[in-house]
C-alpha cells in the first residue's frame, strides 16, 4: 500500500460514494473501484460495505481510516514545513475565530501583511466548539475563541481578560448621571443574551451570577451573534450584558455602555491551536502578535 491508494481510500470514506469521491479526486470512477478492490486484496480484508447508496467501514477499514488519516497529515505536514524552510514565509494561514473575537484580528492581519507580503488569510467564523472541530479536522491551525475553553487536545496563549458591560438604547433613561448599572437593575430591564449554540459560555455565567442574589433576569432573546444582538438592542427590544470589547468593535451612535458596579466577571479570550500537532511557521509568527513577548510563546510551541 502506497500514499496514492491510502489518500484514495480516505476520500472514498469523507464522501461516502465511490462515485463522489472519484469527482474529487479528479478521476473515473472504475479506476478508483479498481484501487479499492486491489487494496482489500493486498491487505486480505475486506474495508468497506455497501449499505444501499452508501459505504459503511468495516472494524478493519475504520482501522485504516483513523491511522491513515493521521499518516496523511503527517506526511503533508512535512512537506509544508521543507517548503517553508527553502522558501522564506509565503503561503495561507487558516484561522478561526468566533465573532466575539475579531475585532484582535483586523489590526493584527494588517501589520503582519506589511512585513510578510507573501502570506495571506483565509478567516472562517463559528463557535468555539465548531472551531474546534476545525482544527481537529486540520480546516484551520488556530482559533480565537473565549473561556471557557478545551484544553485537553489544545495548547494555547491568552490575549485579554476583559470586563462584562451593560450596553443598552441611549433614551433608556437608567445610568444617565452615575454611567453605571447594578446587576437588581438589570433584572429588571428586558434582556437579549449571548448564547453559545453548544456547551456553556458567558450566558451560564451570567445566569450563575444573577442566581447567586436570588434575582432571575428577564431574557427575552438569545443569540450567538453580537451584531444580531446589538441590532435587538438599537430597536429597544431589551439590553444586552457583553465583554467590553463589543463596545468599541460595534459601536453604535444610538447605543450607551454602562459599567456594571457589583459583577467582577470577566471573559478571556485565547489563541488555541492543536496540542503536540505541526504548526507551521507563518502560525507560529502570527502567534507572537499576540503577546510582546515572543520567547513565551516559542516556549508553548
Amino acid at each position: 500500500m502506497d500514499l496514492r491508494q491510502l489518500k484514495y481510500f480516505v476520500t472514498i470514506v469523507e464522501e461516502g460514494q465511490i462515485t463522489l469521491a472519484a469527482k474529487k479526486l479528479n478521476m473515473a470512477q472504475p479506476p478508483l473501484s479498481q484501487q479499492l478492490i486491489n487494496l482489500e486484496k493486498e491487505l486480505g480484508t475486506k474495508l468497506l460495505i455497501r449499505n444501499g447508496r452508501s459505504l459503511e467501514l468495516t472494524e478493519a477499514g475504520e482501522i485504516l481510516y483513523t491511522k491513515g488519516k493521521k499518516h496523511l497529515y503527517n506526511f503533508d505536514d512535512i512537506i509544508n514545513e521543507v517548503k517553508e524552510a527553502g522558501g522564506g514565509l509565503r503561503g495561507t494561514l487558516n484561522i478561526g475565530t468566533a465573532i466575539s473575537c475579531i475585532c484582535y484580528l483586523p489590526e493584527r492581519i494588517h501589520h503582519f501583511q506589511a512585513h510578510y507580503p507573501h502570506v495571506t488569510f483565509k478567516i472562517w467564523e463559528g463557535d468555539p466548539f465548531r472551531l474546534s472541530d476545525y482544527i481537529l479536522d486540520r480546516k484551520i491551525e488556530l482559533a480565537i475563541v473565549r473561556s471557557p475553553i478545551e484544553k485537553k487536545n489544545f495548547s494555547y496563549i491568552p490575549i485579554e481578560e476583559e470586563p462584562f458591560v451593560c450596553i443598552l438604547p441611549l433614551d433608556w433613561p437608567v445610568g444617565s448621571k452615575t454611567n453605571s448599572v447594578t446587576m437588581e437593575e438589570l433584572s429588571v430591564f428586558p434582556l437579549v443574551a449571548l448564547h453559545r449554540v453548544n456547551g456553556e459560555g458567558i450566558y451560564e455565567m451570567l445566569l450563575e451570577e444573577f442566581t447567586k442574589r436570588g434575582l432571575k433576569p428577564k431574557i427575552v432573546a438569545e443569540s450567538p451573534n453580537i451584531t444580531i444582538l446589538l441590532s435587538l438592542v438599537e430597536s429597544g427590544v431589551g439590553a444586552a450584558i457583553l465583554p467590553s470589547s463589543a463596545s468599541t468593535s460595534y459601536s453604535r451612535d444610538n447605543l450607551k455602555v454602562l459599567s456594571i458596579n457589583d459583577c467582577h466577571l470577566s471573559t478571556g479570550t485565547y489563541a488555541i491551536w492543536l496540542k503536540n500537532g505541526y504548526l507551521s511557521q507563518i502560525a507560529k509568527r502570527f502567534l507572537e502578535t499576540f503577546n510582546k513577548n515572543s520567547h513565551h510563546i516559542q516556549n508553548k510551541l
